[in-house]
């Protein structure tokens, strides 16, 4: 057994019971919360480990609910790129990788999401057809970083027909692009086993889930989805996916079902509250009163939906019907860091100038709640998102002598629209310290950054095929 005691502590609890306690300590034994309380420790047990919290502010550990591994190390790769543009170039940056470039990218992500503050995330990879060694890879490297982490096996069985341009195309391209083996469909049984087999292997070992994620559902047939359903309810898991990003996504389907993709999900009988759907775009209305009677999970991501111009999810008015809401940065890609609480910023700020009603707007406290309770919803755990007693002991330590933070005047204010991850000093998951005075100490991060410049020289040059096609369509695509 550990006690770890962090003493002499502004505390932000998000506990409805005592929500904020201006000095008081939090006590840990082994993995969960012991006791929350003002004041000082008065205990009669010696704790094995302490620390000085003094002018600093402990807050729960934040969750992103949708981010990508492999695509981080794509920060600033492109700029004003359509779609399908950005989808290639995606594939061209994260393809074909080997079991330890896999590990690289994970730890890369790992690097950005514990420097700011987020002790959970939900990981939706890959982006192409995978094996089990890819799925032993990418959850193997999650469990060596120390961070709570839900996989989604991101898969497809059916055509990525959405990332294909409606302009007309040079035949070779078009020869090119259909011939990429990597964004053929996978076999649906073939995926079935797979994803099983992945979810008997490691879900449920300490801090990790596995979901079935499909791509989107447009890129998945009906029985794919149905097997979805299956698997996560076997073994009680969650599912995790893309959901109308764009609004070629929401024409395809629309055309293809004659209805929209969430009604027909619902027609199939397969949602539920395992649900948790990245983007959630361009739903109709009656779309949203769906998925607030299923259950389900909308996470936003306002950052990544504006720098590729694919739309504003309507999360006020989600909110106000009862949709569960998440927040996620999404990848590297499509929004170049892993910061959350510059999304949280934007989720809270996106739609006020379309709202002359002030009464209407998401409140911080509304965004503060998606970006921990909110999460641990998607993440299918009770026992985060808050500080108090029986609680898990995922937890992010502030300093507060950053100029935002002089003087506090409101925490949750604070926290939500001036923060910006560089004030983490300290991150605790289940109830072990994985940065220390800002230094990550699950993993060498000096070793790490030099093996990653190394490996992006060599996929340019492994994939130099898909990097021709994708800057033809960039060229070719307005």
């Amino acid at each position: 057994m550990t006690l770890t005691l962090l003493y002499d502590a502004m505390i932000l609890t998000l506990d409805p019971a005592n929500p904020q306690i201006e000095q008081g300590y939090v006590l840990v034994r082994d993995n969960r919360i012991d006791a929350v309380a003002a004041g000082g420790y008065r205990g009669t047990e010696l704790p094995d480990q302490r620390i000085d919290c003094s002018n600093k502010l402990i807050a729960p550990g934040l969750i992103n609910s949708h981010t990508h591994s492999q695509s981080s190390t794509m920060a600033g790769f492109g700029d004003r790129l359509n779609h399908p543009s950005f989808m290639w170039l995606t594939q061209a940056h994260t393809s074909r990788r080997t079991p330890d470039e896999i590990r690289l990218s994970v730890l890369l992500t790992a690097y950005g999401l514990l420097s700011c503050g987020t002790t959970g995330a939900i990981d939706h990879f890959p982006g192409q057809r995978f094996t089990l060694d890819d799925m032993d890879a990418v959850l193997s490297a999650w469990s060596e970083t120390g961070m709570r982490i839900a996989l989604g096996m991101r898969f497809f069985d059916g055509p990525f027909s959405d990332i294909f341009p409606s302009v007309p195309l040079p035949d070779d391209l078009k020869s090119r692009m259909s011939s990429v083996e990597i964004l053929k469909p996978q076999p649906t049984e073939e995926l079935s086993a797979l994803m099983e087999a992945t979810i008997k292997a490691w879900h449920g070992k300490p801090r990790l889930s596995v979901y079935p994620a499909p791509s989107n559902p447009e890129r998945c047939t009906d029985r794919a989805l149905e097997i979805c359903a299956e698997l996560a309810q076997r073994y009680d898991t969650g599912i995790h996916t893309h959901l109308l990003e764009t609004r070629k996504q929401a024409e395809l389907a629309q055309a293809r079902l004659g209805k929209t993709v969430v009604a027909h999900l619902d027609a199939l009988g397969v949602l539920s509250d395992r649900w948790s759907c990245a983007h959630s775009i361009w739903l109709a209305d009656d779309d949203i009163g769906i998925m607030a009677s299923r259950g389900m999970t909308a996470v936003l991501n306002p950052e990544s939906n504006d720098r590729l111009g694919t739309g504003l999810a309507r999360a006020p008015e989600m909110l106000r019907r009862g949709v569960r809401l998440a927040i996620g940065t999404d990848g590297s890609s499509a929004n170049d860091n892993l910061v959350l609480h510059e999304t949280m910023r934007a989720v809270a700020m996106a739609h006020r100038s379309r709202e002359p009603d002030r009464s209407r707007w998401i409140t911080t406290g509304d965004v503060l709640h998606m970006a921990t309770a909110g999460g641990a919803g998607a993440l299918r755990n009770d026992k985060l998102g808050r500080i108090a007693p029986g609680f898990a002991a995922d937890l992010a330590v502030y300093g507060l002598d950053a100029p935002w933070w002089v003087p506090v005047n409101d925490v949750v204010n604070q926290m939500v629209f001036a923060e910006t991850g560089a004030s983490v000093e300290t991150v605790m998951v289940d109830g072990r310290i994985l940065v220390q005075n800002r230094k990550i100490l699950s993993f060498d991060v000096d070793g790490l950054l030099r093996e990653v410049r190394a490996m992006t020289k060599s996929l340019r040059k492994r994939n130099d095929d898909l990097f021709r096609v994708a800057n033809e369509l960039t060229e070719l695509v307005p």
